[in-house]
C-alpha cells in the first residue's frame, strides 16, 4: 500500500479490500476543502464540533482544522476509523499533504499505539476511535456537522445502512448538517426516513453531485 498522487498534488491510497481510492483521483485535498469544509460551512464559528464516519487518512480533519484556525476558532473533532492504515503509511501520506504540519507528529505518535486516543493542540481536540459506527455511541445532539465518508454504498453497503445513519443522526444537533460524496437513491431515502431534509448539490472532482442533509427532527 503506497500513496498515489492525485490531480491537485495531494496524496491518497487505494484500499486493497474495497478496491477504491480513499479520495477522488482528481484531488484529495480539493475534495476535503470543497465538500467537507465549505459545504457544511464549518469555518467562521468560535467553536465547531464535527464527527467523521470514515476518518481514513485524516485529510478532512486537517483541512477542517486549517479552516477553523484561520478564523480563530476551536475545533472539536470525533473520528471513527475501523480499519486504520499502518503508521508508516500514514506518515508518508501526512508528509506529502502539507496540511496543519504541526499536528502530524502528535497524531502519528498516538496512532502508533493502536488504540483509541484523544490528542489536543493549538485550536483543536481530536478524539479518534478505531471502531465502526455500529460499535460506538456518539454524544447525543453534539455535532454541528457529520462528514459521512466511508467507502461507497456499492463497495461497503453496511456502512450506509439505516441503523448506522441513525447513529450518525443521533450525534448531530437539530439543524446540523450531514455531508457526503454519495447521492445513491436508497441512501437519500434512508436519510429522509430519519428526519433529514436532503438535497443534491453541484459536485466536482469527478462527481456531478454531492449530498447535503440537514437534521430536522
Amino acid at each position: 500500500m503506497r500513496p498515489i498522487v492525485t490531480g491537485d498534488g495531494s496524496p491518497t491510497l487505494v484500499s486493497e479490500r474495497y478496491r477504491e481510492a480513499y479520495h477522488p483521483r482528481e484531488g484529495a485535498r480539493a475534495q476535503a476543502e470543497a465538500l467537507f469544509v465549505r459545504l457544511p460551512e464549518v469555518a467562521g464559528r468560535d467553536e465547531v464540533r464535527i464527527v467523521e464516519v470514515g476518518f481514513g487518512l485524516g485529510l478532512n480533519f486537517l483541512a477542517s482544522l486549517e479552516a477553523v484556525r484561520s478564523r480563530g476558532g476551536l475545533l472539536f473533532f470525533i473520528g471513527l476509523e475501523p480499519e486504520p492504515v499502518p503508521p508508516e503509511v500514514l506518515a508518508e501520506v501526512l508528509a506529502r499533504c502539507r496540511l496543519a504540519p504541526d499536528v502530524h507528529e502528535p497524531l502519528l505518535s498516538a496512532w502508533e499505539q493502536g488504540r483509541d486516543f484523544v490528542v489536543g493542540g493549538e485550536g483543536f481536540v481530536l478524539e479518534l476511535r478505531f471502531a465502526p459506527i455500529e460499535a460506538t455511541r456518539l454524544p447525543p445532539n453534539w455535532a454541528d456537522a457529520v462528514y459521512y465518508d466511508p467507502f461507497s454504498p456499492r463497495a461497503n453497503p453496511a456502512a450506509w445502512a439505516l441503523a448506522n445513519l441513525a447513529r450518525a443522526r443521533d450525534g448531530l444537533r437539530p439543524g446540523g448538517v450531514l455531508v457526503s460524496y454519495a447521492v445513491t437513491g436508497w441512501v437519500r431515502r434512508n436519510l429522509e426516513a430519519l428526519g433529514f431534509s436532503v438535497e443534491r448539490v453541484p459536485g466536482a472532482l469527478g462527481k456531478r453531485q454531492w449530498l447535503r442533509a440537514r437534521r430536522i427532527s
